[in-house]
């Protein structure tokens, strides 16, 4: 990357230019102009998981207690830490934390809101055998509990459409299923089972007018898996498993970009039991969702835990950028203008620990959150070559009403 320094007239005194502060760098920071700025989450928020927006300006973030287990990194807040809810109103440039009646709080790993002022969040109680799904009407002000799927005991994703079309995926422990709400969380009706064998069912993903798909993987040695995708085409009613080339390693998340044309993303390791470090994996669908490749070489960032796509052509990505020896996990993002045929990786500033959870409102401005962090993504102006890049053929899923329509 070359670096132009400036020049002035006065150049020719002998009064040497005052140097401007150091500014101390963060492991793994690329160089360049920051497209991904991060800043901490509010005072004693624990691990964020997953994020979701309602319009442009309106976030939501939840996640756990303590330190995370899912990236290898551990949190600078200590255990006790008690704020599970973080929102913004400004877009990501201020967040403040939202409080449970619950004490002590549950693990929440998913959450949708299909307006401003209504949003719900599903997870695990701290005991870590039930499961929980928790309400808000006014935007977060007041958080209640709400009725959970009967039998489950973890509710790992969660979307809704409308106040009176919620889908979330539950389990027993054995099976994970789908139900759905027509009231907002107040009662559910079991559908259909996910595909036998698929473990660690979450990353629920229902675009409007195209599939619904939750990644996970299937057992394969002790302690090894296989990356794996369910797919229902009528709301959640019935699921298949998508056909995913073998040795594929764990998918973390999947999105329909338009009808169509699908992504899916993960990692290269099939390690289960452990965090090892690995490469990317990018899974591409033509066929909205029931089988994928993977597309040529590894991905363009490390362990990528999540993905989203605001239009047929502009997609995002969070994860993993390994360094050092032993190696540690920093944030890394990048984005693509051509419905991810290609990504490009952005510079970023103040991204400690690995991003699991995105959200792109619109197709200039996303935010993220992993650990105790969290973080707006810039995208690149949209050009006429941008807008020509999907691909012939393809229709372009019409709007959500947020972006609510994707859950981690």
């Amino acid at each position: 990357m070359l670096v132009t320094l400036g020049l002035t007239a006065a150049a020719c005194t002998t009064t040497p230019a005052a140097k401007a502060p150091a500014v101390p760098s963060v492991l793994g920071q690329p160089k360049g102009v920051p497209a991904v700025v991060g800043q901490p989450a509010p005072a004693g928020t624990g691990q964020l998981d997953a994020v979701t927006c309602a319009g442009p300006t309106h976030c939501w973030a939840v996640g756990a207690l303590g330190p995370s287990s899912a990236t290898g990194t551990t949190t600078s807040v200590p255990p006790a830490a008690a704020t599970v809810i973080d929102a913004t109103i400004d877009g990501g440039k201020t967040w403040t934390a939202q409080s449970l009646t619950l004490n002590p709080a549950p693990a929440l790993t998913a959450v949708s809101c299909p307006s401003v002022r209504l949003c719900m969040a599903a997870g695990l109680s701290t005991s870590g055998t039930a499961g929980v799904v928790v309400t808000t009407g006014d935007g977060g002000a007041s958080w209640s509990q709400a009725a959970v799927p009967t039998g489950a005991i973890d509710v790992s994703g969660v979307v809704c459409a409308s106040p009176t079309d919620c889908t979330a995926i539950a389990t027993d422990g054995t099976t994970f299923w789908s139900a759905r709400s027509t009231d907002f969380g107040q009662t559910w009706e079991r559908e259909g089972d996910l595909p036998a064998g698929l473990l660690d069912a979450s990353n629920l993903s229902c675009a409007l007018g195209a599939a619904c798909l939750v990644t996970g993987y299937t057992a394969t040695t002790a302690g090894h898996g296989q990356g794996a995708i369910a797919i229902s085409t009528d709301g959640g009613s019935t699921w298949t498993a998508a056909v995913v080339p073998a040795g594929t390693g764990l998918l973390q998340d999947a999105i329909c970009a338009t009808t169509s044309s699908c992504l899916a993303v993960g990692t290269t390791s099939t390690a289960v039991s452990n965090v090892v470090p690995a490469h990317g994996a990018l899974l591409s669908s033509a066929d909205g969702g029931h089988t994928w490749v993977a597309l040529a070489g590894t991905g363009p960032i490390d362990d990528i835990f999540g993905i989203d796509c605001p239009s047929g052509s502009v997609c995002v990505m969070v994860g993993t950028k390994w360094i050092g020896s032993p190696a540690v996990g920093t944030g890394a993002v990048a984005h693509s203008s051509d419905g991810g045929a290609n990504f490009t990786t952005s510079a970023t500033e103040y991204t400690p620990l690995a991003l699991t959870g995105l959200a792109c409102p619109t197709t200039r401005r996303c935010v993220a959150v992993g650990g105790d962090t969290v973080a707006r993504i810039t995208l690149p102006a949209a050009t006429s070559s941008n807008s020509a890049g999907q691909p012939a053929g393809l229709t372009t899923l019409p709007a959500p009403p947020s972006a609510a329509a994707h859950s981690h």
